[in-house]
């Protein structure tokens, strides 16, 4: 065989390794999306808007959203939900820690709904049939006013999962099907009153 030839079928070598390192590497790092038609029970999911409260006794401020809750799969289901704010400047907060209830006590009577449940409240069965929808209130106390963007993960509305094999502990994962609401802060959060955060975009995810 001749030199060139040789070097020439040593570099289609490389280039089919090569080809084959990026193919097992698409593979492993492959993150599953939800299915474009649900085939798991789902409840219907209402979502209100996400505001901002300070808080008059001490001026602290918080970040309030609200949402409707219909059970219409057939059968009872549990309501465990989580609901998480990403902020923009590093925040990962969890809903209900350190809110006092008298806040969320606040929150209901501005709002002036009776029926309004905070996320404590609410946990447990969802029954059948529009005549037992639940109102809901989730509460964070926000940190951080300084914010441009928020992104909102919701779960526990779908029986949807998926379990994935986490590619660097190669440890088994369940991800489940979430709601993920993205929005954007124009100018001085606490300027804006009560009005409602932009919503600028609204996808399901797997996480």
């Amino acid at each position: 065989m001749s030199r060139p030839l040789r070097a020439a079928n040593v570099i289609r070598g490389i280039v089919l390794m090569c080809l084959a390192v990026v193919v097992c590497s698409d593979s492993i790092w492959a993150y599953p999306t939800p299915a474009a038609i649900p085939y798991r029970w789902e409840l219907d999911f209402t979502p209100g808007e996400l505001r901002i409260y300070v808080d008059p006794l001490d001026g602290a401020t918080y970040w309030y959203f609200t949402y409707n809750l219909t059970n219409l799969t057939g059968s009872d289901q549990i309501w465990a939900p989580s609901f998480v704010l990403f902020t923009d400047a590093g925040e990962i907060l969890t809903s209900g820690e350190a809110v006092p209830s008298r806040v969320e006590e606040s929150i209901r009577d501005l709002l002036g709904n009776e029926l309004l449940e905070a996320q404590n409240e609410i946990i447990g069965d969802i029954h059948q049939g529009k005549e037992h929808a639940r109102d809901g209130l989730v509460v964070w106390p926000a940190g951080e006013t300084q914010v441009n963007e928020l992104s909102l993960f919701i779960s526990g509305m779908s029986g949807e999962t998926a379990r994935v094999q986490n590619p660097i502990t190669l440890q088994s994962v369940i991800l489940r099907k979430t709601l993920q609401r993205d929005y954007l802060v124009r100018g001085n959060a606490l300027a804006r009153g009560s009005r409602p955060v932009e919503l600028v975009d609204t996808r399901w995810v797997l996480r």
